[in-house]
């Protein structure tokens, strides 16, 4: 009966306008989809081997509405749905997902009432049921389901927003049976008010009530208050001289209690012979039940554009720290220096010079003993070295969380601590929680050595030749840094280093690729990198469609005589027979190879799709090999996939 209705070409729908009494429906649109399938996967996880094989269907439709109630602006309702009923219970089914998440139920509600008036109200609800891949490692079943709220005032005196939302989040990762959990609901009312075109004020008022739960190990209940005023003044027609200021504060009862006050201020002055003057002033103060962390930090810089090819600046910056905990903890940062760019166009190109130079005084004052470090902000990326800022961390009381502080991350399942000598580094887990590049806030405890203070010097030079109308970039970077002046500093471990970073960029329009040496001579984690890339981007005739990327990283840890390699390599063709025909392939490699992470991950994916008025057909091979830990993954597969629109 289903494949009846996905030939029939009576299943359609008129675009125009259908009204029954006060109910008039604008459009519907939906699919119906039928898939069969026939797998193979051998697998060996924690020592176990299994192989196994199945043919099977799968069926599912997706449906869409818009309508409204006596007029438009008075009762929209959108509605929509999908559901694909989940025929077999295995836990790799989603291995090939790829590119897409298999939804196997689905439901999303809004309805709009007043729309374009001075008073609108918005409902929603929606319910989300789906499989998917994390990083083509990680088998998710994950149920999503959110329902609030909106009311808008909408008026030239004071906009004002009133928002709720409730979001239940539950996720199961199919092989390791981790789950997760999340539980919030927000409040927030946001009014906007401006006096005149030279003015601009928010004020933000917001309530957090939410519960995580993470893999049956850790559980956070919070409860946050916030208020947010941000303004913003020009003094101006022009808008050369402007005043940002922006005013947090924070109130958090529950796991973590704290309260914070944040305070930043900013000045920009466009002035004239183009100089531009900037300076900033910000305040942050934190208090928890072991803690008062007060700092203090000011800033300015002038800028001076001599025509198009030569700009300088100069700046200073100054931060204070007071931390009172079981003893006075104090230091001080203060940091001045002169920043050089000049650009001289040269025969068939263009040659840039740059160099920085800034001194750098630091004091400490305190007592030797152990000091917390809180909400530490780190972007863990693939391929990069990332050590924690203090030296003498106790490993066991490290705490890694998202941004929001509430989700707290496991080790060895979503990040892993690499010892570096006196530092401490830390790398993301493919196929974890914490995305490739994300940020992460982290808390722990280290040696604090006692009263020191330093100053130090950090030089940059770098040179890069561009010719052949950019065809060809040639560049050259080099840094120093030292610490002529060092007080009480038997106990420091302070970064002395030199880097040497020089290469080729190859751009010749739809493909770029380079090579990149890097020498990083530090006491230390002294390493030498190469790194090369590429990027392919051809399209011929808009019938042929080929994309490559390529990034390799090939890390020698000098210290340790260590290696760490990362390679990520992916590519596309998209060969169009016709209007309505067309073939691809694409295919995936990542590989990486250092301390505690061994990744070797291969995909492709071979598929003929082709249209017959609303009805498609998708015909296709998929393959996927992967190494990961203690885990070996062997998958073949083909299908064959009909979808009817309307």
């Amino acid at each position: 009966m289903l494949l009846t209705v996905l030939l029939s070409p009576a299943l359609c729908f008129s675009q125009t306008q259908r009204s029954w009494g006060i109910w008039h429906l604008r459009n519907i649109s939906g699919e119906v989809d039928l898939k069969g399938q026939y797998r193979q996967l051998k697998s060996t996880f924690n020592d176990v081997y299994e192989d196994q094989r199945s043919t099977y269907l799968l069926s599912g439709f997706k449906l869409n509405t818009s309508s409204y109630l006596w007029d438009k602006d008075i009762l929209l309702i959108d509605l929509g749905g999908a559901y694909s009923p989940e025929l077999r219970d295995e836990q790799y089914i989603s291995l090939p997902d790829r590119s897409e998440v298999r939804n196997l139920a689905k439901v999303d509600f809004k309805t709009t009432v007043f729309n374009n008036k001075p008073v609108t109200l918005q409902g929603f609800y929606n319910y989300d049921q789906s499989y998917y891949n994390r990083e083509l490692l990680t088998n998710v079943k994950s149920t999503n389901q959110l329902w609030g709220g909106i009311l808008s005032l909408n008026n030239k005196i004071l906009p004002l927003t009133l928002t709720y939302r409730n979001q239940e989040w539950d996720q199961v990762e199919t092989q390791t049976g981790r789950t997760f959990y999340m539980d919030q609901d927000n409040i927030e009312a946001r009014a906007n008010k401006s006096f005149g075109s030279r003015d601009r004020t928010e004020l933000l008022y917001a309530h957090h009530n939410y519960l995580y739960r993470y893999a049956d190990l850790y559980e956070t209940a919070n409860q946050i208050d916030r208020i947010s005023l941000n303004n913003s003044i020009f003094f101006d027609v022009a808008r050369k001289y402007n005043l940002n200021s922006r005013f947090t504060w924070y109130d958090q009862d529950g796991s973590n209690i704290f309260r914070r006050v944040e305070l930043m201020e900013g000045l920009t002055m466009q002035l004239p012979h183009h100089l531009r003057l900037m300076a900033n002033f910000n305040i942050y103060n934190l208090k928890d039940p072991v803690q008062i962390w007060d700092q203090k930090s000011t800033g300015a810089s002038l800028q001076h554009k001599l025509f198009q090819s030569l700009t300088s600046k100069l700046y200073l910056e100054y931060n204070r720290i007071k931390l009172e905990a079981t003893d006075l903890y104090q230091e001080s940062d203060f940091r001045a220096g002169v920043d050089l760019k000049y650009t001289k166009k040269i025969p068939t190109g263009y040659l840039n010079l740059a160099y920085r130079y800034y001194r750098h005084e630091h004091s400490t004052e305190g007592s030797p003993g152990t000091l917390q470090v809180i909400n530490e902000e780190q972007a863990l990326t693939d391929g990069e070295v990332t050590l924690l800022n203090k030296p003498y961390v106790e490993d066991f009381s490290v705490v890694v969380k998202d941004v929001s502080g509430a989700l707290i991350y496991q080790l060895n399942f979503d990040y892993i601590l690499i010892d570096r000598g006196s530092y401490m580094e830390i790398q993301r887990v493919p196929g974890g929680l914490i995305p490739n590049g994300g940020a992460v806030y982290i808390d722990y405890f280290y040696e604090q050595p006692g009263s020191f203070s330093y100053g130090a010097n950090n030089n940059h030079f770098s040179v890069s030749v561009l010719l052949f109308e950019r065809l060809i970039e040639l560049y050259y970077n080099y840094t120093v840094q030292d610490y002529p002046k060092v007080e009480q500093g038997d106990l420091l471990t302070l970064n002395y280093f030199h880097q040497h970073i020089y290469g080729v960029r190859l751009d010749v329009g739809f493909a770029r690729a380079g090579i990149e040496g890097d020498l990083y001579d530090s006491n230390i984690i002294p390493y030498k990198m190469r790194r090369y890339y590429l990027d392919v981007n051809w399209n011929y005739r808009s019938s042929l469609l080929l994309t490559l990327n390529g990034n390799i990283r090939d890390y020698r840890m000098i210290a340790d005589e260590t290696d760490q390699w990362y390679a990520n390599l992916s590519g596309k063709v998209v060969y169009r027979i016709g209007p309505r025909m067309k073939v691809s392939l694409e295919s995936g490699y990542l590989n990486q190879r250092g301390d505690n992470i061994d990744l070797d991950l291969l995909t492709a994916r071979a598929e003929f799709q082709s249209n017959f008025n609303k009805l498609q057909v998708r015909v296709g091979l998929e393959m996927y090999r992967r190494l990961y830990q203690n885990s070996e993954f062997n998958f073949n597969g083909a299908y064959l996939q009909l979808t009817r629109r309307f």
